[in-house]
Protein backbone atom coordinates (compact mmCIF):
# COMPACT_ATOMS: atom_id res chain seq x y z
CA UNK A 1 0.00 0.00 0.00
CA UNK A 2 2.83 2.42 0.87
CA UNK A 3 4.64 1.69 -2.39
CA UNK A 4 1.51 2.32 -4.45
CA UNK A 5 0.84 5.58 -2.59
CA UNK A 6 4.37 6.88 -3.18
CA UNK A 7 4.17 5.75 -6.81
CA UNK A 8 0.96 7.74 -7.31
CA UNK A 9 2.50 10.82 -5.65
CA UNK A 10 5.59 10.41 -7.84
CA UNK A 11 3.57 10.16 -11.05
CA UNK A 12 1.48 13.17 -10.06
CA UNK A 13 4.52 15.28 -9.26
CA UNK A 14 6.53 14.32 -12.35
CA UNK A 15 3.90 14.08 -15.06
CA UNK A 16 0.33 15.04 -14.29
CA UNK A 17 0.83 18.33 -12.44
CA UNK A 18 3.30 19.62 -15.03
CA UNK A 19 0.57 19.44 -17.69
CA UNK A 20 -2.40 20.78 -15.72
CA UNK A 21 -2.16 24.22 -17.32
CA UNK A 22 -1.29 22.95 -20.82
CA UNK A 23 -4.77 23.48 -22.27
CA UNK A 24 -5.18 27.06 -21.03
CA UNK A 25 -3.27 28.63 -23.95
CA UNK A 26 -4.89 30.57 -26.77
CA UNK A 27 -7.01 28.75 -29.33
CA UNK A 28 -9.20 25.75 -28.94
CA UNK A 29 -8.90 22.03 -29.47
CA UNK A 30 -6.33 19.47 -28.52
CA UNK A 31 -3.67 20.85 -30.85
CA UNK A 32 -3.41 24.10 -28.89
CA UNK A 33 -2.86 22.14 -25.68
CA UNK A 34 -0.08 20.12 -27.23
CA UNK A 35 1.54 23.22 -28.72
CA UNK A 36 1.41 24.92 -25.32
CA UNK A 37 3.12 21.87 -23.82
CA UNK A 38 5.69 21.94 -26.61
CA UNK A 39 6.39 25.63 -25.92
CA UNK A 40 6.77 24.90 -22.21
CA UNK A 41 9.13 22.00 -22.87
CA UNK A 42 11.08 24.00 -25.45
CA UNK A 43 11.53 26.92 -23.09
CA UNK A 44 12.66 24.56 -20.31
CA UNK A 45 15.08 22.80 -22.66
CA UNK A 46 16.67 26.05 -23.80
CA UNK A 47 17.25 26.96 -20.18
CA UNK A 48 16.70 30.67 -20.67
CA UNK A 49 13.64 32.30 -19.24
CA UNK A 50 14.31 35.53 -21.16
CA UNK A 51 13.70 33.82 -24.53
CA UNK A 52 10.45 32.28 -23.34
CA UNK A 53 9.17 35.35 -21.52
CA UNK A 54 6.05 35.13 -19.44
CA UNK A 55 3.72 32.90 -21.42
CA UNK A 56 0.28 31.53 -20.75
CA UNK A 57 1.88 28.09 -20.43
CA UNK A 58 3.67 29.04 -17.19
CA UNK A 59 2.30 27.13 -14.25
CA UNK A 60 0.47 29.06 -11.53
CA UNK A 61 2.01 29.33 -8.08
CA UNK A 62 -0.46 26.87 -6.53
CA UNK A 63 0.51 24.10 -8.95
CA UNK A 64 4.23 24.80 -8.52
CA UNK A 65 3.86 24.62 -4.73
CA UNK A 66 1.91 21.34 -5.02
CA UNK A 67 4.66 19.91 -7.27
CA UNK A 68 7.28 21.04 -4.75
CA UNK A 69 5.44 19.40 -1.84
CA UNK A 70 4.94 16.14 -3.75
CA UNK A 71 8.58 16.00 -4.78
CA UNK A 72 9.73 16.72 -1.23
CA UNK A 73 7.50 13.88 -0.05
CA UNK A 74 9.01 11.48 -2.60
CA UNK A 75 12.59 12.43 -1.83
CA UNK A 76 12.28 12.56 1.95
CA UNK A 77 9.88 9.69 2.61
CA UNK A 78 10.62 7.27 -0.20
CA UNK A 79 14.30 7.88 -0.92
CA UNK A 80 15.03 8.46 2.77
CA UNK A 81 13.33 5.20 3.70
CA UNK A 82 15.29 3.25 1.07
CA UNK A 83 18.60 4.82 2.05
CA UNK A 84 17.97 3.95 5.70
CA UNK A 85 17.03 0.40 4.68
CA UNK A 86 20.19 -0.16 2.64
CA UNK A 87 22.55 1.34 5.21
CA UNK A 88 20.92 -0.75 7.95
CA UNK A 89 21.10 -4.06 6.08
CA UNK A 90 24.56 -3.40 4.64
CA UNK A 91 25.95 -2.73 8.12
CA UNK A 92 24.11 -5.79 9.47
CA UNK A 93 25.57 -8.05 6.77
CA UNK A 94 29.10 -6.66 7.10
CA UNK A 95 29.08 -6.96 10.89
CA UNK A 96 27.87 -10.55 10.77
CA UNK A 97 30.25 -11.28 7.87
CA UNK A 98 27.31 -12.31 5.65
CA UNK A 99 28.96 -11.18 2.46
CA UNK A 100 29.49 -12.65 -0.97
CA UNK A 101 32.89 -12.16 -2.58
CA UNK A 102 32.78 -11.00 -6.17
CA UNK A 103 36.43 -10.82 -7.14
CA UNK A 104 38.01 -8.51 -4.59
CA UNK A 105 34.71 -6.83 -3.67
CA UNK A 106 32.55 -7.88 -0.76
CA UNK A 107 28.84 -7.55 -1.47
CA UNK A 108 26.24 -7.75 1.31
CA UNK A 109 24.26 -10.95 1.12
CA UNK A 110 20.86 -9.25 0.96
CA UNK A 111 21.85 -7.76 -2.43
CA UNK A 112 22.06 -11.24 -3.95
CA UNK A 113 18.27 -11.47 -3.92
CA UNK A 114 16.40 -9.69 -6.70
CA UNK A 115 14.36 -7.59 -4.26
CA UNK A 116 17.46 -6.19 -2.59
CA UNK A 117 19.17 -5.41 -5.87
CA UNK A 118 16.09 -3.82 -7.43
CA UNK A 119 15.46 -1.65 -4.38
CA UNK A 120 19.11 -0.55 -4.48
CA UNK A 121 18.70 0.41 -8.14
CA UNK A 122 15.54 2.33 -7.25
CA UNK A 123 17.47 4.15 -4.52
CA UNK A 124 20.24 5.09 -6.96
CA UNK A 125 17.70 6.33 -9.50
CA UNK A 126 15.94 8.44 -6.88
CA UNK A 127 19.28 9.81 -5.69
CA UNK A 128 20.32 10.70 -9.25
CA UNK A 129 16.93 12.34 -9.85
CA UNK A 130 17.40 14.36 -6.66
CA UNK A 131 20.85 15.49 -7.81
CA UNK A 132 19.36 16.69 -11.13
CA UNK A 133 16.26 18.24 -9.53
CA UNK A 134 15.74 21.81 -10.80
CA UNK A 135 14.36 22.92 -7.44
CA UNK A 136 17.64 22.00 -5.73
CA UNK A 137 19.63 23.98 -8.30
CA UNK A 138 17.27 26.96 -7.97
CA UNK A 139 17.76 27.14 -4.21
CA UNK A 140 21.20 28.69 -4.71
CA UNK A 141 19.93 31.41 -7.05
CA UNK A 142 16.16 31.63 -7.21
CA UNK A 143 15.84 35.25 -8.31
CA UNK A 144 12.87 35.64 -5.98
CA UNK A 145 10.84 32.89 -7.67
CA UNK A 146 10.02 29.44 -6.29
Amino acid sequence: AWFLFTLIVFICSQSIMNHLNAGSGSGSGSTSGSSASARLLASEASGSASDAGVQSSDLPLEIRVAIFICRCFVYVCSMGQWMFYHVKYSLKDFRSNSVIRYGRCKIPEYLCQWQGMSSLLLTFFLLSMFCMEPIVHCLANDGGVL
